[in-house]
């Protein structure tokens, strides 16, 4: 399911214009940062009213974004230390590989979009190209192209029996705790390898049976520096999943 997050949006028509263009394309699940939209968003919500009345309001975006499985940031910004990872066409097709995932799109404040500690939280963000000189779209025109695109495309792409955000969470963990203890990190790391392994993971979008392969990896580069294993809690043998990775 996609889940429409808005970040402490400032400008009441922006929310109302966001459920209208939600209920246009089918879209249900709209979730919001900070405060309740104000009674003028219902009248922009044309016959959309039910989808405000719905919405889920959290104090912060961690709170917003904790139950997912994936999250995407909408960025104007783009550069050497924000890289775009998908545009909207491939954005749509990433979806799409995974529609039984919970999947977060998150856009900023109006103002000034979101903080470095909110787009953190996304390991994946998505640009929408635009004139360099006026790159900064408006916040219902962004949500309408991003969800024009899913609607139009993302049930189209290959399927993928990629796990979920727990599992991928429980993954980056053991990666980081043998790292740690192979003695990988320097004293002081240019690298938030954290934050690497967070955007890895989502672009791999790995099924059971990588992560089990993932695991075999680092448990044996830890028995090869320490000269012994790091057990790995798991749900269930996933190499039972092997031939049906991929529908």
């Amino acid at each position: 399911m996609i889940h429409v997050i808005l970040v402490e949006p400032v400008y009441e028509g922006n929310v109302g214009a966001v459920a209208r263009i939600m209920h246009n394309f089918g879209f249900s699940g709209l979730r919001i940062v900070g405060t309740v939209p104000s009674k003028n968003d219902f009248y922009l919500a044309m016959h959309s009213e039910h989808l405000l009345e719905e919405a889920l309001v959290f104090p912060t975006l961690a709170e917003a974004v904790a139950d997912l499985d994936r999250v995407i940031a909408f960025s104007r910004r783009v550069g050497k230390l924000k890289p775009a990872d998908l545009d909207p066409p491939r954005m749509a097709q990433y979806c799409g590989s995974i529609p039984h995932l919970e999947i977060g799109l998150v856009f900023g404040r109006e103002t000034f979009g979101l903080t470095d500690a909110e787009a953190a939280l996304c390991p994946l963000r998505c640009h929408i190209s635009a004139n360099p000189a006026f790159p900064s779209i408006n916040l219902a025109q962004a949500v309408t192209i991003a969800l024009w695109e899913l609607s139009r495309g993302g049930e189209k792409t290959a399927r993928i029996r990629a796990v979920g955000g727990n599992e991928l969470d429980k993954m980056k963990r053991y990666m980081l705790d043998v790292m740690q203890e192979a003695g990988f990190f320097r004293s002081h790391e240019s690298t938030n390898w954290e934050v690497f392994l967070d955007k890895m993971l989502a672009q791999l979008n790995p099924t059971k049976t990588m992560l089990w392969r993932f695991r075999q990896m680092f448990n044996r580069w830890h028995v090869l520096v320490t000269g012994r294993g790091k057990g790995y809690a798991r749900t269930g043998p996933a190499d039972q999943e092997a031939r049906t990775d991929i529908e």
